[in-house]
């Protein structure tokens, strides 16, 4: 019932209690990390989005480890593979991110109106770069919950096409939490969870969306100074000011909640679905779910 002839664990079963201790390691590393930095928000983030990282990896390997019997290549086993061309398909994710970021954040300033307030100084740059450490570690972790061994193993138990739809949901439902929420932005943040497996599911690897993750925050919060996901966390050298209607801007949760935004998005989807990315080459040896996802998505994998 639990595993199968080889003593492997079942597929669903290791979703079901990676799922449970994923939200047991959010947990600790939200007490670990307001017991030491009491009330100071930034302080708080700093030490949280790393260790939910650091925890969620040791986690998952130790599930590959006893659930399925996986003995090295742990970290390329949970989608970070040291192939030729990761740091490429990073780079690629990167610029990707930004090119949306622009295509969504152009309309507002044509059609509605944007204004600016810099503030530069040496206490401020030095936040700035904490704050990129502290965003591209909140995308890994993001990505190890939503697209690593979790999503892997629930590909391997119902489908890549149940996959997304699940854990796309739950992308947009942790979001609800965030100040300014509404059923828009929840509706583009489903679809961004969409854009971010099709992403991993076209390369089989977390590089890209990982990068894609990484510099949508930082291009929006830390460059830009717009709300993410309706925070203002990461405005500390920039801070923008949206003006029109509703619709335009997403309000205080911000162009993730607005048309322009869902058109971006859009886009993105036809380009993720379409453009000629490669499929980064596994470890000999590793389990994967990659001949049930070339019968599934072959004009898409392949």
């Amino acid at each position: 019932m639990f595993s199968d002839d080889a003593g492997r664990l079942q597929p669903i079963w290791a979703f079901l209690l990676s799922a449970l201790l994923s939200v047991l390691a959010f947990l600790v590393a939200g007490y670990a990390a307001a017991a030491f930095a009491g009330d100071h928000l930034l302080r708080f983030e700093a030490l949280f989005r790393p260790a939910l990282a650091v925890i969620l990896l040791a986690i998952y390997s130790w599930l590959l480890t006893v659930g399925n019997h996986v003995e090295e290549h742990r970290i390329a086993a949970q989608g970070l593979p040291l192939s030729p061309g990761w740091a490429a398909q990073f780079g690629v994710g990167c610029a990707f991110g930004v090119l949306l970021i622009a295509l969504a954040v152009v309309p507002l300033a044509v059609w509605g109106g944007l204004s600016f307030r810099v503030v530069l100084t040496v206490r401020s740059l030095a936040k700035i770069a904490l704050l990129f450490a502290l965003v591209i570690s909140g995308a890994l972790a993001e990505e190890l919950m939503f697209r690593g061994y979790p999503f892997q193993r629930l590909i391997e138990a119902i489908g890549a096409t149940g996959s997304i739809v699940v854990f796309s949901a739950l992308f947009g439902v942790v979001h609800l939490s965030n100040p300014g929420a509404t059923i828009w932005g929840l509706v583009n943040t489903v679809a961004i969870g969409v854009l971010l497996s099709i992403l991993y599911l076209r390369t089989r690897a977390l590089w890209i969306s990982w990068g894609f993750h990484f510099a949508w925050n930082a291009t929006l919060g830390i460059v830009l100074g717009l709300p993410v996901s309706g925070l203002r966390l990461f405005n500390v050298a920039v801070h923008a000011t949206a003006s029109g209607p509703k619709w335009l801007t997403g309000g205080s949760y911000g162009i993730e909640a607005s048309a322009p935004g869902a058109l971006a998005i859009g886009i993105g989807l036809a380009i993720a679905w379409k453009a000629p990315l490669r499929r980064l080459e596994t470890p000999p040896g590793l389990l994967s779910s990659d001949d049930q996802l070339d019968r599934e998505l072959p004009d898409v994998t392949n």
